[in-house]
Order: C-alpha cells, then structure tokens, then sequence
C-alpha cells in the first residue's frame, strides 16, 4: 500500500524573509520548540534536533541532513534516523502572501513499513501542526509556550 506524504501548513503574518529566518538558522526552532536545535546552513549540512522542555524533562534527540537549501523559498531535509539511514524526507515551502504575510507548506514523506511505522508518521503528523501553530504564535506575537524560553 502507498503511503501518501503527510502534508501541513500556514499563514504567519509576516514578511517572507523574517520567516525564513525564523524557520532557517544556525539554532533551528529553539524559540518555541526545540532545546538546542542546530543547522549547518548548506546543502550536505546537517541538522541536530533536540528536546527537553516539551518532552516533561526527558532528553530526545535526532539527527538529519540538509537536500535542498534555496533561500527564502525551500529547505529540504531527512531525520529521523532509522537503521542506517533516515525514515522521515521533509521539504518546507515558503511562498509571499497577498495578506501582507508567508505561507508556509510541509511535505513529509516517511517510511512506513510496519504498524509501529504507522504510528511514528501519524505522531510526526501531530508534530507538524503544533511546531506550525507555535511558530505562528512566537513570530506573529513573540509569545512561546515553553518555560523559560
């Protein structure tokens, strides 16, 4: 069975560039998502996610490369390592608005060979939603969810 690409998307207000910045620089996501997310800004550049403050005190990291880097408008990665490669190909669109604002469209195509499989995507497909929703919060109020941002 093909498994279609798990999709997500939005609309921050805010100029093109400044949410490209947001989204793609040296520490990632870490203003309202992630706890000392790195990015090696170039194609083959690698990426290193890590988790504490959302994960109730439990450290969660992963790891992933840079495909695709074509500034403001495309970053394409895999992570989520899986036996001795990645499970997860995400490519994050950014497009200007005629609402004075980005759009901002995740593709994310995830290995799915098993049910347990199943239940990472359908997890990564929450994940998705959120880290958006957040985005839009710390970018178009500068208000993050997380203790002690």
């Amino acid at each position: 069975m093909k498994i279609p690409p798990t999709t997500a998307g939005v609309h921050i207000r805010a100029p093109l560039e400044k949410v490209w910045k947001v989204f793609v620089n040296e520490n990632g996501w870490d203003g309202w998502f992630t706890d000392g997310m790195k990015m090696e800004l170039k194609e083959g550049g690698k990426i290193f996610f890590r988790w504490f403050r959302k994960t109730f005190g439990e450290e969660v990291t992963d790891e992933g490369i840079i495909h695709r880097l074509e500034p403001p408008n495309l970053i394409e990665f895999s992570w989520n390592t899986y036996e001795d490669g990645f499970r997860s190909r995400v490519k994050m669109e950014f497009f200007p608005s005629s609402y004075n604002g980005t759009w901002i469209q995740i593709e994310d195509h995830t290995i799915v060979l098993s049910e347990e499989d199943m239940k990472i995507k359908l997890e990564c497909a929450v994940g998705w939603g959120e880290m958006l929703t957040l985005a839009k919060i710390w970018i178009e109020y500068g208000i993050s969810t997380l203790e002690n941002p």
